[in-house]
């Protein structure tokens, strides 16, 4: 863009842009900014001309990004953000802000974490908005650029440019139907390693190595199993490893669990809260097994009084659930 096109440019324009990028569809980003759809239109008419370059064009799954678009609109929230956060005022009051949050969370902290998160953004915040995106491959450039404002999941590796907190530590324990011939006796090494079993994992595209993928520089435990307790036994006892299954998230794990005879290990809050649920036993692992840390993280940059409140949020709801 030449210096000419940035004097005149209306920053109302990229507000715009900013909202098609997110959304892919006209209809709903003129919904985000409350303006009608002929209005979002022309002001990509406008911008087209701004730009020189098509920008959006219509597809099978909505309004795709060009290779222009896909380059500088990372770039653009990135401005938008610095600049709301040097006019926003330093005083942030939950009961008036009509901000949409974003988080990015994995099924299991949907379930046992987020719940409690958002009762008090609820209760503090009635006129707020969450969005709950899926913490999955692409993570750490929707940290970047600011489509997510926050990262709960289990990291071995973050990078300088994010901070990071520890929230709680999870316990991972085998479950089987209450009903399985396992269920009867203690579970022990010896019989573990005879039972097929089921793996959560929640891997999509990346290279996985020791149960976790890296993107970006985040690296991200994507399976949840033994660390090859069971794998190493049989092949020191010369045996054949037990038949392994894959799911690709903790409910569809639960609920195979629940009608086979197959035994998985999963997190222990997960577990209790749904063993009801699909007729569920668990048992500690026959080994010693090391707690799983999950953490919540965010670019270092984008830490305005508003960000800060609903970290705090759900620092509060992780020390509830510790506390039980």
């Amino acid at each position: 863009m030449s210096d000419t096109h940035l004097r005149t440019l209306d920053l109302n324009l990229l507000r715009v842009f900013d909202a098609l990028f997110e959304e892919r569809n006209v209809t709903r980003a003129a919904q985000r900014l409350g303006l009608t759809q002929s209005a979002v239109s022309h002001a990509l008419n406008r911008l087209r001309f701004t730009m020189g370059d098509e920008l959006f064009v219509r597809g099978p799954a909505g309004m795709r990004a060009t290779p222009r678009a896909a380059e500088i609109g990372p770039r653009i929230r990135e401005g938008l953000l610095q600049l709301g956060a040097a006019l926003a005022p330093g005083v942030f009051t939950p009961g008036e802000t009509q901000r949409v949050f974003s988080i990015a969370a994995s099924a299991y902290a949907c379930t046992i974490l987020l719940p409690g998160v958002i009762a008090a953004v609820r209760r503090q915040a009635p006129n707020a908005e969450v969005r709950i995106r899926s913490a999955g491959m692409g993570l750490a450039e929707e940290l970047d650029a600011g489509r997510a404002d926050v990262a709960i999941g289990s990291y071995t590796a973050i990078p300088d440019r994010f901070d990071s907190l520890p929230l709680m530590q999870e316990r991972m324990v085998w479950a089987m139907r209450a009903d399985h011939p396992a269920a009867e006796t203690e579970l022990t090494l010896d019989r573990l390693i005879t039972l097929p079993q089921i793996v959560l994992s929640t891997a999509e595209d990346g290279h996985v190595v020791d149960g976790a993928v890296t993107d970006s520089g985040l690296e991200r435990r994507v399976i949840w199993d033994d660390g090859g307790v069971v794998r190493r036994t049989c092949q020191q006892r010369g045996l054949p490893s037990p038949p392994t299954y894959y799911a690709p998230d903790a409910q569809s794990a639960l609920a195979l669990l629940g009608g086979s005879d197959l035994v998985g290990l999963l997190p222990r809050r997960l577990c209790e809260a749904y063993s009801r649920t699909f007729n569920l036993k668990v048992f500690d692992p026959p080994y010693p097994s090391k707690p799983t840390d999950i953490v919540m993280l965010w670019r270092k940059e984008h830490d305005a009084a508003a960000l800060a409140w609903l970290r705090g949020l759900i620092g509060q709801a992780a020390t509830t659930l510790s506390a039980v």
